[in-house]
Order: C-alpha cells, then sequence, then structure tokens
C-alpha cells in the first residue's frame, strides 16, 4: 500500500488549520488504498522518509 507522508511545521493557528485541511483531503473516503502519516517538521528522519516510499 503506498504511503502518503505529510511533514508540517504549525507554529501559527493558520499552519494548523491548513495542516487539518490537508490532512482531511488526504484522508477523503474517495482515496483508497493509500496509508496516511503525519509527523512533525522536527521528528522527520531519513527512515521516516525512507518507510513512505
Amino acid at each position: 500500500m503506498p504511503t502518503l507522508l505529510i511533514v508540517h511545521h504549525t507554529p501559527a493557528p493558520a499552519m494548523q488549520a491548513i495542516l487539518e485541511t490537508v490532512r482531511a483531503g488526504a484522508t477523503d473516503d474517495a482515496i483508497e488504498d493509500v496509508a496516511v502519516v503525519v509527523r512533525p517538521a522536527h521528528s522527520n528522519t531519513s527512515s521516516t522518509r525512507t518507510q513512505a516510499i
């Protein structure tokens, strides 16, 4: 199954709102067979990126 990795930096409420909108779109029922992983930018490692490929 493909994985979509969403890496975010959300220091402000507006950026948090954008993240929530992206997450809602990525997990919409119309999109099938794609796992969505959301990670803060500071926790993103090369192994996280590799797992998403």
